[in-house]
């Protein structure tokens, strides 16, 4: 039979257990403590090269309570331009502006027409701006600055009465002192235009000195084709010219008028309104090409008479070159533009800065 171990033995035994438990228990616990200090090692490696992310910030989205809220209407967006076909306030107030300094005189309906495009064209010659006619945001900035200029018309703008597209004749302009030209030439000339051909007194006096001293020299005969026209005639004879353009060359009416501007002056704009502009002819024949031309070219000066129109003024008048075409100014000052070689725009600014 086995011998037991007395209490007293086992006793005795029991410290060396504990000691060995407590070893165990350290060295788990130094394991424990080495594997946290390199997972926060690691950590710290890592954070230093990742780039801290911005906040993401959550919308909040608020329902107002419709009771005390007061909605303010958003105003209509103002276009970048008004153009031929345009209305509404916007072209009211346009033409309201337009009325005011002189350029517009027909109603304000907000309907931008013929009329409207024509007072903008005028308006933005006057301001030195491209007369397109169409009301862009320079158009519009100038017409309402402070900087906007009354219309100035041809009857007030110097000594001498230059009329062009952009100083036209005002509304209701008609020249004192109307004759019929032939009450006062006969049958000077061999024929005319018809039979109310009128002028100016002193420069149809003018013209058939003129005339008369060409058929003593043998420069004959001579048509007179045109002298003084009404506004209403002009409009007539642009229209006419726009509608064969359109016709016969295919043009869109807006082609038709831009070409036609070339060749015929707008109502208000023409010289033949003055009563001191005449049209001269040859019956027949291409007046450039015939010996009164050249007489005429040559001798008009002499009797107050320039040249209006010529190839080489051109890109000042805005009109190409009309042989036929004569206009009274004096003889003082149509002696001092054949000396200067000028036409009537460059002599009138002449005239501004002597």
């Amino acid at each position: 039979m086995p011998q037991k171990k007395s209490p007293a033995r086992r006793a005795r035994r029991s410290p060396y257990l504990f000691i060995i438990l407590a070893a165990i228990l350290m060295i788990a616990l130094i394991f424990v403590g080495m594997r946290a200090l390199n997972a926060w090692s690691a950590y710290d490696r890592e954070a230093a090269i990742t780039p801290t992310p911005s906040p993401t910030v959550r919308s909040v989205i608020v329902t107002p309570n419709p009771y005390l809220v007061t909605l303010t209407p958003q105003p209509s967006p103002t276009p970048s331009y008004l153009a031929y076909g345009s209305n509404g306030d916007q072209v009211k107030a346009m033409q309201e502006r337009l009325k005011e300094l002189g350029y517009y005189d027909s109603a304000v309906d907000g309907q931008y027409g013929n009329g409207t495009k024509q007072a903008v064209k005028i308006f933005q010659r006057q301001h030195g701006l491209d007369d397109d006619g169409i009301a862009g945001s320079q158009t519009l900035s100038k017409l309402y600055s402070n900087d906007a200029k009354p219309m100035q018309t041809a009857d007030t703008l110097s000594e001498i009465l230059l009329v062009n597209a952009t100083y036209p004749l005002p509304d209701g302009f008609v020249p004192k002192d109307l004759v019929r030209v032939q009450d006062l030439a006969g049958d000077l000339f061999v024929e005319y235009g018809d039979d109310n051909v009128r002028g100016v007194r002193e420069a149809v006096e003018a013209l058939i000195k003129m005339i008369q001293d060409a058929k003593a020299q043998g420069y004959t005969p001579w048509k007179l084709r045109e002298g003084y026209r009404t506004f209403d005639y002009q409009q007539q004879i642009f229209d006419n010219q726009v509608k064969e353009l359109m016709e016969e060359r295919d043009l869109s009416r807006s082609q038709a008028i831009s070409a036609a501007s070339l060749t015929v002056a707008d109502p208000g704009a023409s010289e033949h309104h003055t009563g001191l502009a005449f049209d001269l002819n040859v019956p027949g024949e291409f007046f450039a090409d015939t010996a009164q031309y050249l007489w005429l070219k040559k001798n008009c000066w002499d009797y107050g008479f320039i040249m209006r129109y010529t190839d080489e003024k051109e890109e000042i008048t805005g009109i190409m070159g009309e042989e036929w075409h004569v206009r009274y100014v004096g003889l003082e000052h149509s002696k001092k533009i054949q000396e200067l070689n000028y036409c009537l725009e460059e002599y009138v600014e002449y005239l501004k800065g002597r």
